[in-house]
């Protein structure tokens, strides 16, 4: 479980990691950019800066909504206690899957800021060395890339992933991401959980994560995704 560290009455940090010595500094990008520790920037679910430390690689995200309620309001979620936050829960689900041997980001802490009946949030996770998103393997226009997928170990990942219990309940091929060893890690855990082992919420991650590859080869006329790889991948998750 991660550990509470009370900042302010209406502040938290979250710290999964403790040997690092994170403190609220961890979470300021004035502080970072007086280092020169900021490589770059990235966003999606969340507003992401990658940061480089004498300690290591790490993945800095803030937590934003999707969706309608985003013209709103983009950084603000309703409070409803400190470890039902967003950053504490997937701290907590990266530390239990983590103890599973899954290949998943290592948490590191998160922050939480409390603002009357909301708060915005945090949170770290290292870096995984020389990985790239699945999305970017597909857009790779000499091909390479796509070419080296090995289809039937993402079905098997995913399905180590659902055995134990997690619902990614954002699968699409962005948060699937391949390293220079063709070794297949999943990212992302903001609103996923653990859930009793049932068809539909599996069977609802796939079709999500099959919606996304058949969306981005709508909007990219070379993206390298074919229905034949889906079925490698069906293949690895059924085994």
């Amino acid at each position: 479980m991660p550990t509470e560290q009370i900042l302010k009455g209406s502040e938290r940090l979250f710290i999964s990691n403790p040997e690092l010595g994170v403190d609220k500094d961890w979470f300021s990008m004035a502080a970072w950019k007086a280092q020169n520790a900021i490589e770059g920037t990235a966003a999606g679910r969340g507003t992401v800066w990658f940061i480089k430390t004498e300690q290591g690689q790490y993945v800095l995200r803030r937590y934003r909504r999707g969706g309608l309620i985003a013209k709103l309001t983009q950084f603000n979620f309703l409070f409803r206690g400190f470890k039902n936050t967003r950053p504490y829960q997937e701290l907590k689900l990266l530390e239990f899957m983590r103890e599973q041997g899954l290949p998943v980001p290592e948490p590191i802490a998160g922050h939480c800021q409390r603002i009357g009946v909301q708060y915005q949030a945090e949170i770290i996770t290292k870096l995984i060395p020389d990985a790239k998103e699945l999305f970017t393997c597909l857009l790779d226009q000499e091909q390479t890339s796509a070419a080296n997928l090995n289809w039937y170990e993402i079905g098997k990942t995913i399905k180590r992933l659902h055995d134990a219990g997690v619902n990614h309940t954002d699968l699409n091929c962005h948060n699937i991401m391949v390293d220079l060893a063709q070794k297949v890690w999943i990212i992302d855990f903001d609103k996923c959980h653990q859930a009793g082992i049932a068809q539909d919420w599996q069977d609802a991650n796939l079709l999500r994560l099959k919606r996304s590859f058949e969306k981005e080869a709508s909007k990219h006329p070379n993206f390298q995704f074919k229905q034949a790889n889906w079925q490698t991948l069906l293949e690895g998750y059924h085994g």
